[in-house]
């Protein structure tokens, strides 16, 4: 069915929130079906049909929104929308209640990843033994009770995804880059935060993968919004601020010492290194080497002694199970895609690129490189849930339309200018921002079998920043890209972000 947004509900005249409500919805933890209800008191800003979420406590119910927004990407751009569903929850001094607003990457992603997979009221489970064949999602749970205890989530569809809707063709270019992208997020959560009462809220913004730099861009969207003193966290799962920086140029030497802890974890798991091992001994000792003996190495190039080099090459294949005399015939490096297809090439299998714990065959014809990724049916399963829930349990129309991924014409510009010299300071941003917002703080998470955006990344984007260790917090979990796929991760991470909340210092402070 072609899905059609509904009319704008009533409002009140000049109202500052246009909002266009997609269907009202509801849950029951004992699956008794729907239970609308009508808003007994709306802010004169909106009116739109609520429902009480029974999960994930049944015990105290949270109020769900679905909705679009109008949002720019700057001035003089074309309009857009942005869409949301929200989940909140009445309670004593409600205004002063911490919103996390939550967005997956692409670009070009709606959040159904993060919303059925580790943050929504209801998740889906997917099966947890990576070498199944079958990636359907196995049932559903409550969501973290821990977190809707402490905040309201807000998840975002940027605009071209789920619901919402963006210019084509030469208007869209504004939304192709970091900060018009970032502008849109923006104008969503002033819109939220001002038809909910919530403008005194606490807010953490929350972004993976491409979504982390969206995140990190929007410190000064809220900034000129006059939200930014609002801000107590950024959490970045997946993080990629620091991605031109470890990108795997053949010549780019930091990157093949950046890369090695998450390719010892990844040879452990496989049980091709000397056993026992585990991902958090292997990755110590490697990262270990990388810093003391792999990168000096790498960087004298052929002034490396052939004694040393062959040396370092004997201990490269203990850490990564690649054979030493690879590491000779190639200068000591392996590119992560190579070592996709190379790991396991005597049983002619290669791995995910975004979980290396996922496997498939390896054609005849691959030989350095493997097009696709054998984990991708773990992005399809929370895809496809997020449409069953939408058409199952809230009953919106037009569900099949939701654009889980949407596919954007034209580059996306990340910088300001086309320049080989040209900077990305996603980092420096947070620190700029973290100077004059004592209340800001950061939480990185990353899963240790990503191939794209490693534990050494993060490691390395640390160590290379200004940021006090009291106002960051640096966690690995089991599992890829999509960490919380991995059932003890999920609770993890939900228990960790939960902590991170509660350990606000300037909660019930005046700003």
């Amino acid at each position: 069915m072609k899905f059609t947004p509904p009319q704008p509900f009533g409002r009140k005249k000049k109202s500052p929130l246009r909002l266009s409500v997609l269907t009202g919805i509801a849950l029951s933890a004992a699956s008794a079906g729907p239970l609308p209800t009508l808003a007994a008191a709306p802010p004169a800003e909106r009116v739109l049909i609520d429902a009480r979420v029974s999960q994930p406590d049944p015990a105290h119910p949270v109020r769900a929104e679905l909705g679009l927004v109008p949002v720019s990407a700057g001035a003089d751009s074309s309009p857009a929308t942005a869409g949301y569903l929200s989940y909140s929850r009445k309670v004593a001094r409600s205004a002063e209640r911490p919103v996390i607003f939550a967005f997956n990457g692409g670009p070009g992603a709606s959040a159904a990843y993060l919303h059925m997979g580790l943050l929504g009221p209801v998740l889906a489970h997917v099966p947890q033994d990576p070498a199944s064949r079958d990636a359907r999602p196995g049932g559903s749970g409550p969501g973290p009770a821990k977190l809707y205890d402490l905040a309201d989530v807000v998840f975002i569809d940027p605009p071209g995804t789920g619901f919402s809707s963006r210019p084509e063709g030469a208007a869209a270019a504004p939304y192709n880059t970091v900060e018009g992208d970032a502008n849109a997020a923006t104008d969503l959560v002033r819109q939220w935060l001002r038809g909910h009462d919530r403008l005194g809220a606490p807010v953490y913004i929350l972004g993976e993968s491409y979504g982390t730099i969206r995140a990190v861009a929007m410190l000064d969207a809220l900034d000129r919004q006059g939200l930014g003193k609002n801000v107590r966290g950024v959490v970045l799962l997946g993080q990629a601020l620091n991605m031109i920086e470890t990108s795997q140029r053949p010549d780019n030497v930091v990157t093949y010492a950046v890369s090695l802890p998450t390719l010892a974890a990844i040879a452990c798991y496989h049980g091709m290194v000397k056993a026992p091992c585990t991902p958090e001994s292997v990755t110590a000792q490697a990262a270990r080497f990388a810093r003391e003996e792999y990168l000096p190495a790498l960087y004298l190039g052929r002034d490396l002694p052939q004694a040393e080099r062959e040396r370092l090459a004997a201990r490269l294949a203990e850490l990564t199970g690649i054979p030493a005399g690879f590491y000779l015939a190639n200068d000591l490096r392996i590119s992560k895609e190579r070592f996709r297809v190379e790991l396991l090439r005597a049983q002619g299998k290669v791995m995910g690129r975004y979980d290396a714990r996922y496997l498939a065959d390896r054609p005849d014809n691959v030989t350095t490189m493997m097009p696709g990724d054998p984990s991708s049916s773990i992005s399809e399963a929370f895809g496809q849930a997020m449409k069953d829930y939408l058409a199952g349990t809230l009953k919106a129309p037009g569900a099949d339309a939701y654009k889980v991924i949407a596919r954007f014409e034209g580059s996306w510009s990340y910088g300001a200018e086309d320049s080989p010299f040209a900077d990305w300071p996603f980092m420096a941003t947070v620190e700029r921002h973290a100077a004059s917002n004592a209340c800001l703080r950061l939480f990185v998470g990353t899963g240790i079998y990503d191939t794209t955006t490693t534990i050494g990344a993060a490691d390395y984007l640390f160590a290379q920043s200004s940021l006090p260790r009291e106002r960051y917090r640096n966690a690995r979990y089991v599992g890829g890209h999509v960490f919380y796929s991995d059932d003890g991760s999920r609770a993890r991470f939900q228990s960790d972000l939960a902590e991170f909340i509660a350990a606000d210092g300037c909660r019930g402070a005046r700003k």
